[in-house]
């Protein structure tokens, strides 16, 4: 078993979005963190976490390692903690890698791959895998957060908010307003017309 790695390089300084982003012409204000080989990792870890099926592509296919790498790129303090985990995490496991196969995770049979993956599923680490398996459940929540806000990853749910209703709005159902009016009283707020 590998040792968490001490520490990742800080990350140069970047302006975040400001106050009052632009959203008609979306941009990476920022550089962003990923090499290469990490970003392949990254691909084929969201290729095995959230794998292609007759739905859709797999996460890594559809290129969420790219939502990946903006995240932690990003000069925010919850992001700057998440680069932390993921960089380190991404360290480790090619480290550990070498340790049990000779070679990067990227290298690895698929077999290997599935094993030291399944071995950072587990619900109730050892002490030396606890910041292991929290970088993967970190890298797990990433992908899914990714996945699900492209339009494939909608799909794949049945998301249809985005679909405009034909012609005049029908309004909420009977069952819905009388849900908001118990609310309401409960909540002890006037009921109004709902």
């Amino acid at each position: 078993m590998v040792d968490w790695p001490a520490g990742v390089a800080p990350m140069a300084p970047a302006a975040g979005y400001g106050r009052d982003p632009d959203l008609t012409a979306p941009k990476v204000p920022w550089p962003l963190t990923l090499t290469k080989a990490q970003r392949a990792t990254v691909d084929m870890l969201g290729d095995m976490i959230l794998p292609a099926d007759a739905a859709s592509p797999g996460a890594g296919t559809l290129g969420v390692g790219a939502f990946i790498d903006e995240w932690i790129s990003a000069p925010y303090a919850q992001q700057q903690a998440d680069r932390a985990t993921i960089l380190a995490g991404l360290a480790w496991i090619d480290a550990q890698a070498r340790v049990l196969h000779g070679g990067d995770f990227a290298t690895g049979t698929p077999a290997q791959r599935a094993a030291l993956l399944d071995a950072l599923t587990v619900e109730a680490p050892g002490a030396d895998m606890v910041r292991p398996v929290a970088f993967m459940d970190r890298l797990r929540n990433l992908f899914v957060l990714g996945f699900y806000s492209l339009p494939e990853g909608k799909a794949d749910m049945g998301y249809i908010g985005d679909q405009p209703t034909e012609g005049p709005y029908p309004g909420p159902s009977s069952d819905a307003r009388a849900h908001l009016s118990a609310l309401l009283t409960t909540l002890k707020l006037p009921a109004g017309k709902v």
